[in-house]
């Protein structure tokens, strides 16, 4: 994934024609809600930030305002089909959010709420949202949605729920931008529109901004606006490689080495670009980062890397699964295991998996049936595997959202032996021990 998100950024660096990269983005107003108050500004911020969105390049901008329960749900099944696949995918939700029962919902507009334990049939899970947006490669939410609880008045002592704002959420791979801290509400505003949501829309199409400081400068807008009443809050935990939306001028292309744009620490921009090069770990990366900082902190270190990828002797070449391969002898595979190292599955979700070898046998053979792993868990598949060399098998993860990902390809080595491998794919970390032995032939 590191690899393919900075080249996508190079790219865009050198622009490239945007309309290669999918964008898609959905922004969500409630304002006219039924049993409540309405909310002054959250359509007209809504329609704000969509055309922001639309002029950062977006592909494709949905807008859907005033969402009853059944609308929400339906707006959120469309878009998660849009998502799955693209480069970059945005929700922007502008509304009443609460949190309740231990977590966050956000309010459609026909909510009664006459109690926290309406808050599953009533409302949506802010898990839900996430879940929309897990099938795109950088995934980006933005809740406008610490505004007051005006339903929790009427509620019982003992709901466990709160009056006032949403509860912080640790959300691997995803850019979460909140409009205030947890725990806190955020300005409708004087005017047509919200502190919050004009500084967005502002900063969404600037130019040579990296995604990665979108929301701490959008942060520091709204610390100006309100004298310091209002705090924005960022989690982020996507890939360090700087993401554009919108493509740096072509005058600063051709003069890479000039300062940061308004209101972007050259430095973090520099240390962005730089962990995206040790990250990929290539000529083209490493040169990337001279182009853009020739007098850089790094840039004795990026040459010196240069180099010696240059004096590397070329990688063995592996053997491809999508050409037909001449087979050879037997090989016996057996006393398989796969550790769990590191899991970043969605939401902490486990991964499911399951092997695939490239005589089209899948292990475990019945159904879907697959091994779920949590981290730290272990899979020792005792069964025996005799194969035609050369011989492929692939880790594979069910995912019931994106469809099913590659977590690793083993090209296994017919000289016998015992061998290990690492596997990176689809954000988690595995390592697999085999041992290989030649079948008696008959």
């Amino acid at each position: 994934m590191a690899r393919f998100l900075f080249f996508v950024t190079v790219s865009l660096l050198f622009c490239v024609n945007a309309a290669e990269a999918k964008k898609v983005a959905l922004i969500i107003g409630n304002a006219e809600y039924i049993n409540t108050s309405p909310l002054a500004n959250a359509v007209n911020d809504a329609k704000l930030v969509a055309r922001a969105a639309e002029k950062a390049g977006f592909d494709e901008v949905t807008i859907a305002l005033d969402q009853s329960v059944d609308d929400f749900r339906m707006t959120l099944r469309r878009f998660r089909e849009k998502a799955d696949g693209a480069d970059i995918a945005l929700v922007y939700y502008a509304g009443h959010g609460l949190e309740g029962q231990g977590e966050n919902w956000l309010v459609p507009t026909d909510a009664e709420l006459n109690s926290s334990f309406d808050l599953p049939f009533e409302t949506i899970n802010l898990n839900r949202l996430m879940e929309t947006v897990s099938g795109a490669q950088v995934r980006v939410v933005v809740l406008d949605a610490c505004r007051n609880n005006p339903f929790a008045n009427s509620w019982r002592a003992g709901s466990r729920a709160v009056v006032r704002g949403l509860a912080g959420i640790d959300v691997d791979d995803v850019l979460v931008i909140y409009s205030a801290a947890p725990g806190q509400t955020a300005s409708d505003g004087e005017g047509e529109n919200s502190p919050f949501a004009q500084s967005l829309a502002a900063r969404l199409p600037e130019p040579d901004l990296p995604l990665q400081l979108l929301g701490g400068t959008v942060r520091d807008d709204v610390l100006k606006a309100t004298g310091g009443k209002q705090r924005p809050f960022v989690s982020a935990s996507i890939t360090g490689t700087p993401v554009y939306l919108t493509p740096r001028p072509t005058r600063q292309a051709a003069a890479p080495s000039s300062a940061a744009p308004p209101g972007v620490d050259q430095a973090e921009l520099e240390g962005i670009t730089w962990r995206g090069a040790l990250a990929t770990d290539s000529v083209s990366a490493f040169s990337t980062y001279l182009s853009l900082f020739p007098d850089g902190k790094y840039a004795v270190e990026a040459a010196t890397k240069i180099s010696a990828l240059v004096a590397a002797p070329p990688p063995v070449a592996k053997i491809s699964t999508d050409a037909p391969v001449v087979a050879g002898k037997t090989v016996r595979i057996s006393n398989i295991t796969i550790q769990n190292v590191k899991l970043t599955g969605f939401l902490g979700v486990p991964d499911d998996l399951f092997l695939r070898f490239n005589n089209g046998e899948r292990f475990p053979d019945a159904g879907n049936k697959n091994q779920r792993f949590k981290k730290g868990d272990r899979w020792t598949i005792s069964e025996t595997f005799e194969l035609s060399d050369p011989v492929i098998f692939k880790v594979m993860e069910y995912d019931m959202v994106g469809g099913h990902d590659t977590i690793g390809t083993v090209a296994v080595n017919a000289i016998p032996g015992t061998y290990t491998q690492t596997m990176n794919g689809d954000r988690s970390e595995y390592v697999i021990n085999y041992d290989v032995s030649e079948a008696e032939q008959p």
